[in-house]
């Protein structure tokens, strides 16, 4: 009997520990054994956006309750898939839970695809897996960096770029709610290190967050949410919104109105408070969905020169997060299911980067 993350759907703060049973092989698939994977902000954004942005349908539970999505590593302890041995570790997205199978195709030496018929027409970067043994990036004393970090750092890469490519829209200053989230900071880091003429970067962060947010050096300007109504609309703003807070997003709109140059929705770190705020002053929020940005981006540059400049700026990100954010592991369903409820309650360390082992 194994176990997985049970997530109601319709109140994402309930969650629970359920027994599930190994699923049989058929011809081409393989089950993996998950070691290892995080947990972070990111995760409750997939929870947050489950239904509209199709998070739950990746893993399908059979008792209609969601199977939240992780980042990690798992190794194969059975394949019936031609190219894919047992015994290999692997880099991708699972479910929580003890294991999964993978329906696989397109191996190559170091990736695969899972091509089970309820994911052939969901994002096709979800449904790529990573051989570690033929990846020149893995390294085994970097896994927790990787699964951590690397799943919102593309996010925040392709913002940056969104970002440049447009001229911040003529903002004079960048704001990024839950300026404390691993892709906010993320986004900070990439901004800060090639920091735009004439841009101011905000941090919009919780006065609990206030000093952690500080202490990171990426910020021009740092403030939290109750000085919200005393913006002023100059200089203008650009708001990269990690958050998802309808209150702070109708206190941001409220008070700039239409001095606000735009409003670029990205996570839903404050889940509790995601319902969409209704008819706000000002632009209309937009959301970004990185998996459509990463598709634009490889047709434009070619994946070898997509793999190049995300690289280099994704080991400048791991290199700066040694010395940001403090390793806590927690072990099994238990750890789990405490880390989970530990985010949904907002009582988590920002300099936490959270991982889960499992056997």
């Amino acid at each position: 009997m194994g176990w997985a993350l049970a997530i109601n759907k319709a109140d994402i703060s309930d969650a629970k520990l359920v027994d599930t049973r190994p699923q049989p092989l058929s011809d081409g698939q393989a089950r993996l054994a998950i070691k290892r994977f995080a947990l972070t902000a990111n995760n409750i954004t997939y929870a947050a956006f489950g239904a509209p942005m199709r998070y739950w349908d990746f893993f399908p539970a059979e008792d209609g309750s969601g199977r939240l999505p992780v980042w990690g590593f798992a190794d194969v302890v059975e394949s019936q898939a031609s190219g894919l041995e047992v015994g290999e570790r692997v880099y991708g997205y699972w479910p929580a839970a003890d294991e999964v199978v993978l329906s696989v195709d397109a191996v190559k030496p170091g990736s695969f695809q899972d091509v089970s018929p309820h994911r052939r027409d969901l994002p096709g970067a979800y449904n790529r897996y990573v051989r570690c043994a033929g990846d020149p990036g893995y390294a085994p004393e970097r896994e927790a960096a990787q699964m951590v970090l690397q799943p919102l750092f593309i996010t925040s890469f392709l913002i940056d770029l969104h970002l440049r490519d447009h001229d911040f829209l003529g903002a004079g200053q960048i704001t990024l709610t839950s300026a404390s989230s691993k892709t906010a900071l993320a986004l900070a880091h990439l901004l800060h290190a090639d920091h735009p003429d004439g841009v101011k970067i905000e941090a919009l962060t919780s006065a609990r967050n206030k000093a952690f947010v500080e202490k990171t050096g990426y910020y021009d300007v740092v403030s939290t949410y109750d000085e919200i109504s005393g913006f002023k609309p100059v200089p203008r703003r650009l708001v990269v919104d990690f958050a998802g807070d309808s209150k702070v997003n109708t206190a941001i709109h409220e008070t700039l109105s239409d001095s606000l140059v735009g409003n670029i929705r990205v996570g839903g770190a404050h889940w509790e408070n995601s319902a969409p705020p209704g008819a706000m002053p000002g632009p209309k929020p937009v959301f970004f969905f990185a998996p459509d940005h990463v598709r634009d981006r490889m047709k434009a540059w070619g994946s070898e020169e997509f793999s190049r400049r995300y690289g280099a700026a994704w080991m400048s990100f791991v290199k700066a997060g040694e010395s940001l954010f403090e390793e806590q592991e927690l072990e099994g369903g238990a750890g789990a299911l405490k880390a989970y409820d530990a985010l949904i309650d907002g009582q988590f360390d920002a300099a936490a980067a959270m991982t889960i082992k499992l056997g």
